[in-house]
């Protein structure tokens, strides 16, 4: 195996400076973050995971589509969509405004097209840059909705109780 975290790391850094991709930091995303950062988040996991599994990948190819997977460009909770139907139509959408702004190799295209299968039935991820992307992205989505900070909040709310915990030593 033969990646290069410095070229992963290069590319990543000069994708960040370009305002398009910039931008994506004013769209909320998930719970606790913004498009923009959970992106980041996912290319480099992805980058970390094909160094767990072996699999020799395209760092560039990686980076450019983990970076526009969500290239969507709306606030989807102000938009009158539901969850599942922005779950199903942001990877066209996505595809469709990084291919304005970008060009893109079709590895890099299916890495955007891909990350939401198997909710995105027809449209799977054909490389290893996709599937890692693909695996990521619902890894990163996961931990940024995730419930752990105000765990107590939660419990209560949801169990339709108010006061403070009581937990067992």
């Amino acid at each position: 195996m033969n990646n290069d975290k410095e070229k992963f790391d290069e590319e990543l850094t000069l994708l960040l400076q370009d305002p398009n991709i910039c931008q994506m930091e004013n769209f909320p995303q998930h719970k606790s973050s913004n498009t923009l950062k959970h992106s980041v988040s996912v290319a480099k996991l992805s980058f970390s995971l094909a160094e767990k599994f072996g699999w020799d990948i395209s760092e560039a190819e990686l980076v450019k589509g983990a970076l526009l997977h969500d290239y969507y460009l709306y606030n989807a909770r102000t938009e009158d969509i539901s969850g599942y139907s922005h779950g199903i139509s942001h990877p066209e959408t996505a595809l469709r405004n990084a291919m304005k702004d970008f060009d893109l190799t079709g590895k890099e295209k299916n890495i955007i097209r891909g990350h939401m299968w198997p909710l995105t039935l027809f449209s799977p991820p054909r490389s290893k840059e996709a599937i890692l992307v693909c695996i990521a992205d619902k890894y990163v989505a996961a931990k940024e909705m995730s419930f752990k900070k105000n765990k107590k909040t939660y419990f209560y709310r949801r169990n339709g109780r108010k006061g403070r915990s009581h937990t067992r030593g």
